[in-house]
């Protein structure tokens, strides 16, 4: 089995996967660059709309052929020889097939990348080969057609190349786009076409039998995020672009991810190690160094959620990146930073104090969950969790004291606005919420419930760290935080000696782990007893018809916590099911195959890897590693991560059924 290459030879079942480099993602294809298929296109950051929703951008990839207006693909009997492969190593989709049409057997030989080196550049390889002479035509195009919130502002041809400017309805970002095609030997005829949406080329050629005819395709990207000319951008780039040519602009990019896979994790279980591959490819793709954007659970592959920010990236996305790239994990807690303004006008405007951040947001910050209103404010401490854990792994003191500790001390000043104090019991409440486990809305007929365990444990987490940020700074916080922390209620059923979910709760089968992600990542302190009684009570609690990621992503590593390596290795072998063909994709959920690719749930993959079976804790008093290898690995290598500014290397061996470890800094 080969760890970097995933490969089809079929046309189904196929669920796409993406080529991105954390500026600008597409789907793949059947066809290998999305001529005759759906291939949708999305760029970081940019979104429209009263609801702030991500922006399909204008369709740019395909390269369309045909013979007598038949085309390949329009009868898939026809298609023979179909190769198509993700090269995981070099970040690059190749498609192979041979089309036996009117001109006989035309081979074709496609390889499409998205730089990692320039983020604004795509490039195409595509050549063929025709079975005997005749007249072909190759289109290609910049097509807005069907994006109804985008305005065409410029489109035009000029010889090789061809242009489009667009931009979005409310948000009145500008995107353009500029693609040239160069042809080896040429075309007889070119025609240039420009309609309302769309700036096409139609290259004809008098093919010959058997002779290379080789199309190189350059595409380039710019918004005005970025540029204050968009347009005149990507037409400058795109003459660099032609005078680098393909076979430099791929040197460049296989170079930097060469970078990524330095810090490549092996293991000595080859589908193992294959999913780590595809799940650190699919998440690295939707991410880069110094933007500020986060992560949506989607990444750039697609538009679920409408490529809203949730809490998946902070904790789920964040513990997965901050040790093996912490510079791409500080989009993710920059992005918050950003948006703190707006966390704070949320606050104000429902009458609470602080911060507090929507569930659901997008470029403003502003909450954009339908209706503008969530009470699902776990979100809130999720946020602060992440800024701690940052400072915790890099040691960024300038970020520590522009950026986490401002959050963490405003989202305390939420949390302490938020409670409620129950006289009668003496103690502090947080009613009406949504917990994580949103089946009890989705499937238990429940608006809100009084005192979600998971909520109540991150809010007395959220108060307890603020103290401690504000002693840090030399500034006083409120006495009343102590109180509330101290009095925070947990639900607790006295007679099973477990933590409930929620109070009232009855016992019915769950979305996601709420009890069980106190334990990991949140790590909510409780005794060796406690902790074994709610594993015990809630591991079978899931919803197992709808079939949550997120349950696997934390049972392994908890079992991990426990010392459970039975239990680890049985439970990780849950993810047979999420992963799905050709390119390893996970899925959200079982009961269907319509959330992909779900980058969240890759990242829970990872957890299982990094924070259950290698143990490793970042922790306040530094890193600490307690390895609990599955029956199926019996050495994982962490070829390179970094802890508070410093490299290192981490191998972890198993032998006789006892774990050691080998932690080196590098130099």
């Amino acid at each position: 089995m080969d760890a970097w290459r995933l490969k089809t030879t079929k046309l189904e079942p196929y669920y796409f996967s993406y080529l991105g480099n954390g500026y600008l993602g597409i789907q793949t294809s059947k066809d290998g660059i999305g001529a005759y298929f759906k291939a949708r296109s999305f760029i970081a950051g940019v979104y429209d709309g009263e609801y702030e929703e991500l922006v399909e951008i204008p369709k740019w990839s395909g390269i369309f052929f045909s013979v007598l207006d038949s085309h390949p693909f329009s009868n898939l009997s026809e298609i023979g020889n179909y190769e198509q492969t993700l090269d995981l190593r070099k970040a690059v989709l190749l498609t192979k097939y041979i089309w036996t049409g009117p001109l006989g057997p035309v081979s074709f030989d496609i390889s499409f990348f998205i730089s990692r080196a320039d983020p604004h550049v795509a490039a195409v390889s595509y050549a063929f080969s025709p079975g005997r002479e005749g007249k072909v035509v190759l289109e290609t195009f910049l097509d807005a057609s069907g994006l109804k919130n985008l305005k065409v502002v410029e489109r035009g041809t000029e010889g090789d190349t061809l242009w489009l400017e667009v931009e979005t309805g409310l948000s009145k970002i500008r995107i353009a786009e500029a693609t040239r095609i160069i042809c080896e030997p040429g075309p007889v005829t070119v025609k240039e076409i420009v309609d309302d949406k769309s700036a096409r080329l139609k290259l004809i050629f008098d093919v010959k039998s058997a002779e290379n005819y080789n199309v190189r395709k350059y595409t380039v990207f710019y918004t005005s995020l970025d540029s204050e000319d968009p347009l005149k951008s990507a037409l400058r780039k795109i003459e660099e672009c032609s005078v680098k040519g393909f076979e430099k602009l791929f040197s460049e990019h296989c170079r930097e991810w060469e970078k990524i896979w330095e810090r490549d994790i092996e293991v000595d279980d080859p589908v193992v190690q294959r999913r780590i591959h595809a799940c650190i490819y699919h998440l690295v793709s939707s991410v880069r160094e110094g933007q500020d954007y986060s992560i949506p659970p989607m990444g750039l592959s697609n538009d679920g959620w409408r490529g809203h920010v949730f809490w998946d990236a902070d904790f789920f996305m964040f513990p997965a990146l901050i040790l093996l790239f912490p510079e791409l994990a500080k989009s993710i807690v920059a992005y918050r930073c950003k948006t703190l303004k707006a966390a704070k006008e949320h606050a104000k405007k429902h009458g609470y104090e602080g911060a507090w951040y929507g569930w659901q947001t997008a470029s403003s910050g502003k909450e954009v969950s339908r209706g503008g209103y969530s009470d699902e404010i776990h979100i809130v401490g999720d946020v602060a969790w992440a800024q701690w854990q940052y400072y915790l792994a890099t040691g960024d003191e300038e970020y520590f004291k522009k950026c986490a500790a401002p959050i963490i001390i405003e989202t305390a000043k939420f949390w302490a606005s938020r409670v409620t104090y129950n006289p009668e019991k003496d103690r502090y409440e947080i009613l009406k919420v949504i917990p994580p486990d949103e089946s009890i809305c989705e499937k238990w007929g429940k608006e809100t419930v009084d005192n979600s365990a998971f909520t109540n444990a991150i809010a007395q987490w959220n108060l307890k760290t603020a103290i401690k940020v504000c002693k840090m700074l030399g500034i006083n916080c409120p006495v009343k935080w102590a109180e509330i922390a101290e009095k925070m209620y947990i639900p607790f059923d006295e007679e099973r000696k477990i933590i409930l979910e929620y109070e009232g709760y009855d016992g019915h089968p769950i979305k996601q782990p709420d009890v069980l992600e106190m334990l990991f990542p949140l790590e909510h302190p409780m005794t060796r007893e406690l902790m074994e009684n709610n594993f015990k009570y809630y591991i079978d609690k899931p919803d197992k018809e709808l079939g949550h990621s997120f349950c696997p992503s934390i049972h392994v590593v908890v079992a991990c916590r426990l010392g459970k390596r039975k239990e680890a290795s049985e439970l990780f072998k849950e993810w047979d099911a999420f992963f799905l063909p050709p390119f390893e994709v996970v899925r959200e959920i079982l009961m269907h195959a319509h959330g992909i690719v779900m980058v969240t749930s890759t990242a829970g993959y990872l957890l299982n890897i990094i924070h259950g079976f290698a143990g490793i804790r970042v922790t306040e008093k530094g890193l600490e590693v307690k390895p609990l290898l599955p029956e199926s690995i019996s050495r994982i290598v962490f070829k390179k991560f970094f802890f508070r500014g410093k490299a290192y290397s981490l191998i972890i061996r198993r032998k006789n059924g006892v774990e050691t470890y080998e932690l080196k800094e590098l130099k």
